[in-house]
């Protein structure tokens, strides 16, 4: 039988052999049901490569035929035609009758009885005209419930200054709801044994990306009391410290350099003391280096809270499945199985192919679930050094850990794989490429070097910083401030990211760049093996 998602029960419960039979199915009966009938990308990749869907028997298939994997760079050129819609045909549209029958046996693949109960319900009234006008509504409604757009998360800018959205349904958001309060539970799970009730923190940035909602929603749904804040937006860091002490917070949830370098910093600076004794951190959307770590213990431990640090991994992209640390540096657990699938792959000579867990690899995820936008074998970015799949001795979860997951830092690696070049800065996922090609379309500007560093040179672990150095035209009419003042602009429409801004004589910035081999973009942060 195959379960719509896992509880976390279900998780603790069931063996790895049987998610790994529900996963296969569910990814048979999303591609034969979903994907091919509805996804206009992926049925013109299946047509074109000659892959009879229903010949697709497991994630591995992908491989077997040889289905490319999907770059970011193809995505963010073809947003619409990644987002699954039901009405839409090779030629006009489907016939509503089609549509529902569809509908009808994807729910019977997956186990939607409840669904698949009501819509065959409602349908069979339609046909035989039995309140034909109520079982339209509600089958209208219903579709739109499972199929239709109705929010986003930003994943990385475009070219054109857009930020790239991924869009999710009313269903999506469901799942979602169902899948966050997970992420809690694994890193709570001891302090509720020993009777500590869960009063957690979101200080994540108020923004539409996924870290926000998803924690917010999730400490939400399964906290005694919860802070659903932000870092440092509509409060201070000052106040939301004061938050903390007043009410008792045991729990913090935010980004590695915010949490280090402006909360747990303002912990001692504030000379605060935390009421409870012991506490949860729980660090997502960028890497955590054990120096980070190492720092934001010793604050809190001075403001009075010996705190448990864990980690969180997802994406836009990913949407609404999660992988998270039940212990500090024991591997993340997908604790969406139903939802997502990971797969690592190397490539050789431009070829790809899927990788053993214990190699590691390049992550690819698909979904096995959701609507809005879907996405199978798609090339996330991000490196995991190796994946362990055995019985948690923590939790007792059985399943896949995924350790030491990096984004790749050399521009040219990046460039390579995903068709772009890519990088985190502050948190903020950054196509640095298209950043440069929106400066140089600004008319007083000649050339320009975009270099990622850190705030404090003598800190591998303080916040990372943007810095451009520009050289003008000959003719530029305006001066120095106001083509300054226009270039933060451009950057911060272009990342969400303030830069620091110099304008240099040509000679002097083409020197500085490198000579004759113009270096257009450097990132000076050291490297993961010289960070650890």
């Amino acid at each position: 039988m195959t379960k719509t998602t896992l509880t976390f029960e279900d998780l603790k419960r069931c063996t790895w052999k049987e998610v790994a039979e529900m996963q296969e199915r569910k990814f048979r009966a999303f591609i034969r049901y979903q994907v091919y009938p509805n996804h206009p990308y992926y049925r013109k990749l299946f047509k074109k490569h000659g892959v009879d869907p229903w010949k697709i028997e497991k994630i591995e298939d992908w491989e077997k035929y040889q289905l490319p994997l999907t770059k970011k760079v193809e995505y963010r050129e073809n947003i619409r035609d990644f987002v699954l819609n039901p009405k839409l045909a090779d030629s006009g549209e489907k016939e509503p009758a089609q549509i529902i029958k569809n509908q009808l046996a994807y729910y019977k693949e997956i186990g939607h009885k409840e669904f698949r109960k009501k819509l065959l319900r409602k349908a069979l009234k339609y046909k035989f005209g039995i309140g034909r006008s109520e079982a339209e509504k509600w089958i209208e409604h219903h579709l739109k419930w499972f199929f239709l757009p109705v929010q986003f998360w930003f994943s990385s800018g475009r070219g054109t200054g857009t930020p790239t959205p991924v869009f999710l349904s009313r269903y999506d958001w469901e799942l979602m709801k169902k899948a966050a309060p997970k992420i809690g539970l694994l890193a709570y799970e001891e302090l509720i044994r020993e009777g500590i009730s869960p009063r957690p923190m979101n200080l994540f940035p108020y923004a539409p990306h996924l870290a926000f909602w998803a924690v917010n929603e999730g400490l939400y749904n399964f906290s005694d009391f919860v802070y659903r804040t932000a870092a440092g937006a509509s409060l201070t860091t000052e106040n939301l410290i004061k938050i903390a002490e007043t009410f008792k917070a045991n729990g913090f949830a935010g980004m590695p350099s915010y949490i280090r370098n402006r909360f747990a910093l303002g912990l001692v600076k504030l000379n605060a003391k935390l009421p409870e004794k012991k506490g949860i951190v729980l660090l997502a959307g960028e890497k955590a280096y054990k120096r980070t770590k190492e720092d934001i213990k010793n604050c809190f431990a001075q403001a009075g809270m010996e705190i448990k640090i864990v980690e969180g991994y997802s994406a836009s992209e990913i949407k609404i499945g999660f992988a998270a640390e039940c212990s500090e540096n024991g591997g993340l657990h997908n604790i969406s199985p139903l939802v997502t699938a990971y797969r690592t792959v190397k490539f050789t000579d431009g070829e790809w192919e899927f990788t053993s867990p214990e190699e590691g690899g390049h992550i690819v995820i698909f979904h096995l679930d959701g609507t809005g936008t879907v996405f199978e074998g798609y090339l996330m970015g991000d490196y995991v050094e190796k994946i362990e799949i055995d019985k948690c001795g923590e939790c007792g979860i059985e399943g896949p850990r995924l350790y030491e997951i990096s984004r790749s830092s050399e521009i040219e690696t990046q460039l390579k794989l995903m068709g772009i070049a890519e990088t985190k800065i502050k948190g903020s996922t950054v196509n640095l490429t298209a950043l440069r090609e929106a400066l140089l379309q600004l008319p007083e500007i000649f050339e320009c070097q975009i270099v990622i560093t850190k705030e404090d040179p003598n800190d591998p672990y303080s916040m990372d910083e943007m810095r451009i150095y520009a050289a003008l035209t000959s003719d530029a009419a305006v001066d120095d401030a106001e083509i300054i003042r226009k270039i933060i602009y451009v950057t911060k429409t272009e990342t969400e990211v303030t830069p620091k801004v110099e304008i240099l004589g040509l000679e002097e910035l083409i020197e500085r760049a490198g000579g004759m081999k113009f270096r257009e973009i450097v990132d000076l942060r050291p490297t993961l093996q010289s960070r650890k």
